[in-house]
């Protein structure tokens, strides 16, 4: 019998499309990688549209969101992705439009596409429009007991609605809090909620007595948990609180964590780890491993120290979107309402620093710094290598040995806006050219953009008009003191910068993937006006 001889080929002889059926299932990094091995394949990521949207994704650090988006062809994709990044860095916006004054309440939150914003017997919310669509605000509303309302927030992408709220007298004692799981959009009990309602501080768990006291409580969702702060509100012993639910849980997983040092604020770094700043410079990484046991502690590290007669008097964190929160889309209900959402597998955190002197009450400085979260996660490596494991009052990784190298910092005047809002790695706030901290006076708007990439592209881009991309600041590690620091602060992320040539009546931004609310407020603090911007 005749024997038949199989010939090998080579990877570049397979049929172009079998070829880029295959090359669809690489990152884009691999893709980068294997365009520098010889001409063919070169030529070949080059000229296909599907592997320059790969690409073009990792680029931008974005992800595409919706279903919708797949049946699109990938030219139109990758349009409409460049399209949407380059309205951000030249600020041209596509449309403005104004909130109506019923969504002016003192208590609010934006996240996914909603402002929501609690009145006197409802929480009023609003789906904002986006560059994407043509339709106008869609307004609803969910009524609340003024009286005993305390917090709430939402995850839209979950159709969670959490509201805080005080028990019925006939619970006063048991626990402090009710913590109610509802429908987004219908106000009926979640249909995944483990329980409709959660108790907050119950006196079985916590094993203290409980006594009413004038507090602040702040209460975040991150995908399966719900977190709530708690200053001043139990029990008189100097300390802060941290409880957290697993709300899907039929086992009932919850904790709470006691802080001696106090608490500032904590943040979602990953779906099980969270950073915690305390009131004396410190943060530490507690990390979700054994839902048995309350959080662990992995590392502790400092902030920058302080000359003599300084303290720090408050620290806190902006928030972002961390992993979970945002995806996946469960719910038919909710459909996002801009095609590409940034990437979760790194971000920007930004960190708020109020510094006072002892001796001198109006000697006070206020800072803000920058920092990636692949770098925060990075220190539970180096802490464990340096020092094992974190102790109550064991020693903390040096500003020295991170912050130099992993931070940029900014001086903020008085009479800027110290609280800066962020989404993915960029960055937006109102600038006040007047010499006066009390000025009402229009604003411009300032972005910068922090995405690694386009900082490193940036003079590969085109050079015709800098007003329209902006400036590019580059990194640089530098030994210069500045009072009332004993040690060199961070300059180590580049970041491009743009400034609005437009004038704006807002003091306080806030933002997400398409869009700029521009708050105005009168002079006793209370919400006149919020403008949106659509990019």
């Amino acid at each position: 019998m005749g024997r038949i001889l199989m010939r090998a080929i080579t990877l570049v002889q397979l049929p172009p499309e079998l070829l880029s059926l295959i090359l669809v299932l690489l990152d884009a990094c691999d893709l980068v990688r294997m365009r520098k091995t010889c001409k063919a394949l070169k030529a070949l990521v080059d000229n296909s549209e599907m592997l320059q949207y790969i690409i073009d994704l990792c680029y931008f650090q974005m992800v595409p969101v919706g279903t919708s988006e797949q049946e699109v062809p990938p030219a139109t994709r990758r349009k409409r992705l460049r399209q949407h990044d380059a309205a951000w860095q030249r600020f041209e916006y596509k449309r403005k439009c104004t909130l109506p004054p019923m969504m002016l309440g003192p208590i609010y939150e934006f996240g996914g596409g909603i402002y929501a914003s609690a009145g006197e017997e409802c929480i009023q919310f609003a789906r904002l429009p986006s560059a994407s669509d043509s339709n106008d605000l869609h307004c609803w509303s969910h009524p609340v007991d003024p009286t005993t309302s305390v917090d709430f927030t939402f995850c839209a992408a979950q159709d969670l609605l959490v509201v805080v709220a005080f028990p019925p007298d006939s619970d006063v004692g048991s626990h402090v809090y009710d913590i109610h799981l509802r429908s987004l959009t219908t106000n009926d009990a979640h249909p995944d909620a483990a329980q409709p309602i959660l108790k907050g501080f119950d006196k079985d768990i916590i094993d203290r007595e409980i006594v009413y006291s004038a507090g602040h409580v702040d209460v975040h969702i991150i995908g399966n948990y719900i977190s709530m702060l708690i200053w001043n509100v139990v029990i008189y012993d100097g300390m802060n609180y941290m409880q957290m639910w697993d709300w899907k849980s039929k086992k009932g997983y919850q904790f709470i964590l006691f802080f001696n040092n106090g608490i500032n604020d904590c943040s979602f770094i990953a779906e099980d780890k969270f950073l915690v700043l305390d009131s004396r410079g410190t943060m530490e990484i507690y990390s979700i491993t054994d839902k048995s046991k309350p959080p662990q502690c992995t590392a502790k590290f400092s902030l920058p120290s302080l000359m003599d007669h300084f303290s720090y008097t408050e620290t806190f964190t902006d928030e972002n979107t961390a992993p979970g929160s945002m995806f996946p889309y469960s719910r038919k209900s909710y459909q996002p309402s801009c095609s590409f959402h940034p990437n979760t597998n790194d971000q920007l955190i930004a960190i708020h620093v109020s510094i006072a002197g002892e001796r001198n009450a109006n000697d006070s400085h206020l800072y803000n710094f920058f920092t990636l979260r692949s770098a925060i996660l990075e220190l539970e490596s180096l802490f464990a290598r340096t020092y094992g494991q974190p102790t109550l009052d064991g020693p903390k990784l040096p500003w020295s040995m991170w912050g130099p190298q992993h931070t940029t910092w900014f001086r903020v005047q008085k009479k800027e806006d110290w609280q800066s809002s962020l989404y993915g790695f960029r960055v937006v706030q109102s600038i006040n050219d007047s010499p006066s901290d009390l000025s009402r006076e229009p604003r411009r708007i300032c972005i910068r953009d922090f995405n690694p990439h386009i900082a490193r592209n940036y003079h590969a881009q085109d050079t015709s008009d800098w007003r329209r991309r902006g400036v590019l600041v580059q990194s640089e590690l530098t030994s210069i003191i500045s009072r009332p620091f004993k040690e060199p602060l961070g300059s180590a992320l580049p970041y491009r910068e743009i400034v609005s040539e437009e004038l704006f009546d807002a003091e306080d931004t806030l933002m997400d993937e398409s869009r700029i609310l521009l708050l105005k407020r009168d002079e006793f603090e209370e919400l006149q006006n919020i403008d949106v911007l659509v990019f």
